[in-house]
């Protein structure tokens, strides 16, 4: 059973995350799904930096604090920016940044690397969609909406933002939401390329094997 989880801890973590942008872009989903989702992510988390112990005991503190504020923020009031999802931002970064060091540096290129690729790019999505909610929160009128914006919102924002797409039905308008959105827009690019010289390697290696 662990030699499972460690062989394919990228592909459960791309599913964990799936479930979780899932979730968190549908309109007010239950609480009870809310935190599943959320510890799926976090089990897979701590699964996938199991070869890092000081980052692995990192993501079980910093995702076992989102798990108890996601509980409480249905029981008393906290700061607007902690019911925003500050938290979940550093737990995404976190995730992020051992990721990214781990997929751009380990050699062979394998398939299932590349499921840790996407997983990367739906966190960095995420990550980005808590970090445009905690700025509309701190800064009334960042987006052109009249309606107060939810995370589901966000969510959508944050994915055609980061994919480059900008539908336009929602923009930033105070400067540190524009500058979060340029910048996602930039990782995006970046991405791409990323993923698409990661997918030649392993076409390359592949036949070279063949050879």
């Amino acid at each position: 059973m662990n030699d499972i989880l460690l062989r394919y801890r990228f592909r459960l973590l791309l599913v964990a995350s799936v479930l979780l942008t899932l979730v968190m872009g549908w309109p007010a989903p239950p609480l009870w799904l809310e935190w599943g989702c959320l510890l799926g992510l976090v089990l897979a988390g701590i699964n996938t930096l199991r070869h890092k112990r000081l980052f692995q005991q990192l993501a079980l503190w910093i995702g076992g604090v989102n798990l108890l504020l996601l509980g409480l923020d249905q029981l008393i009031v906290l700061p607007q920016a902690l019911s925003d999802g500050l938290g979940l931002i550093a737990f995404y970064l976190l995730l992020c940044a051992t990721l990214f060091h781990r997929v751009t540096g380990e050699r062979p290129v394998t398939k299932e690397l590349l499921y840790g690729l996407c997983a990367l790019y739906l966190q960095l999505g995420m990550a980005f969609a808590f970090a445009f909610q905690v700025v509309s929160g701190l800064v009334p009128g960042a987006f052109n909406s009249v309606d107060k914006l939810l995370l589901d919102d966000f969510v959508y924002y944050s994915l055609a933002t980061l994919t480059t797409v900008g539908y336009g039905d929602i923009h930033a308008i105070a400067p540190a939401a524009r500058l979060l959105a340029g910048a996602e827009a930039v990782m995006g690019v970046m991405f791409i390329a990323l993923l698409v010289a990661r997918s030649l390697a392993l076409m390359h290696e592949e036949d070279e094997e063949e050879l």
